[in-house]
């Protein structure tokens, strides 16, 4: 949006003229703001999402850092899924994350065999019982599949706040665009600005990015611009903005108690998810239990092979146990660890990028007047006979 400037002459007492110039920010728009989303979607937002963790989980398409659409659901369902399962083992994401560990475990068990049984090992009662062992790999197996647990519960609820907001952020844009934008123009189009990068500024928020681009792009007016990147928490002076503006039209009279009960619940439930999702962010699956889960974990693993070969079990076969049982066991603490952190392998870069469609869509692709011509479909004024807009 460009700025205008106005002259405006003022004479002095001796006779002079003084010519002053004053910056006019000009009033905003419907078609200002379908100009503005569609440089931050097609331009800024273009690209993949370079923020996640660990970068190579978007490397392939059928992952839980993209939105899935049918034709994914029907390859990850098939039948010849075992085959692709197989084939790729080698080059997985899981793999390539835990190669490390994994590497050691298996060069562990190769000295085991190879070197430690021939020097030092003669006797069978050196070896670590088996029946010992076993009942240790009972606990590992337990506290991994409580942990693998407790980080698909964060998954779920990491997806259950972001549907909420989506949901609470298109319905707050739908009763805007009915409510205040016929009331007040200029109110309604500062709520759908500050509510469209509302998504952007909580992704932003819980991975630690800097969207100061995204809020000169959507924000005109350089007071709005400079307060809201000064603030500590972005996205609740959205919330508290959109407030103000709510309580500006009921103190006029202009807006029905229903619509002000409504907005009212669907900012408290945008607040809810905020804080919900810097609890999730802030507070990890108790380190204490991780980190003795890890140490039962390398003990029953170093162990494993001495059990193995002292049950007169040939090297070869030591070496593949020990290796399976290590692939299983490190790549679900591995998992677990993953999904502790559900904000950095959720698509929140295509969920942000939704939830500015819908708010802007509220506004741009208003229905049809329900009687007579009344106020045109902005539609036309924007895209000409009621094409798609620019942005989508």
């Amino acid at each position: 949006m460009q700025l205008s400037v106005a002259s405006s002459i003022t004479p002095k007492e001796d006779g002079a003229v003084v010519v002053v110039s004053e910056v006019r920010q000009p009033r905003d728009s419907i078609e200002a703001l379908g100009k503005d989303v569609t440089k931050v979607l097609k331009e800024m937002k273009n690209g993949p999402d370079n923020t996640l963790r660990p970068p190579i989980f978007a490397e392939k398409r059928l992952s839980i850092t993209q939105i899935w659409n049918p034709k994914m659901w029907e390859e990850h369902t098939s039948r010849s899924r075992y085959i692709r399962h197989m084939s790729g083992i080698f080059s997985s994401r899981l793999i390539r994350r835990i190669f490390p560990q994994f590497a050691a475990c298996v060069l562990w068990s190769l000295v085991s065999v190879n070197v430690l049984t021939r020097r030092w090992l003669q006797s069978s009662t050196h070896f670590v019982p088996y029946s010992s062992l076993s009942i240790i790999s009972t606990f590992v197996g337990f506290c991994l599949t409580l942990r693998t647990n407790q980080g698909l519960d964060r998954l779920s609820e990491g997806r259950e706040l972001w549907g909420r907001a989506f949901i609470a952020t298109r319905d707050t844009a739908q009763l805007i665009a009915a409510y205040v934008y016929p009331k007040d123009e200029e109110l309604g189009l500062d709520a759908a600005r500050h509510l469209a990068i509302f998504g952007w500024l909580l992704k932003a928020q819980l991975r630690n990015t800097d969207e100061t681009a995204l809020i000169e792009t959507m924000l005109p007016s350089p007071t709005h611009r400079t307060y809201l990147t000064s603030q500590r928490k972005p996205p609740v002076f959205i919330i508290a903005r959109i407030r103000q503006i709510v309580a500006e039209l009921d103190s006029r009279g202009q807006l029905p108690i229903p619509a002000h009960d409504q907005l009212e619940r669907n900012l408290n439930e945008l607040n809810y998810v905020y804080g919900m999702c810097e609890r999730l962010s802030g507070s990890p699956v108790p380190p204490l239990y991780t980190s003795h889960t890890t140490r039962l974990l390398v003990f029953y693993l170093l162990c494993m092979p001495l059990a193995l070969h002292g049950m007169a079990m040939k090297k070869t076969v030591t070496v593949l146990v020990s290796a399976a049982v290590g692939y299983t066991m490190l790549g679900l603490d591995e998992i677990s660890h993953v999904l502790e952190e559900p904000f950095r392998l959720m698509p929140l870069h295509y969920i942000s990028r939704n939830v500015m469609l819908d708010v802007v869509d509220a506004f741009v692709r208003r229905p049809p007047p329900l009687r007579g011509e009344g106020e045109g479909v902005v539609d036309e004024k924007l895209n000409g006979s009621g094409t798609a807009p620019c942005y989508w």
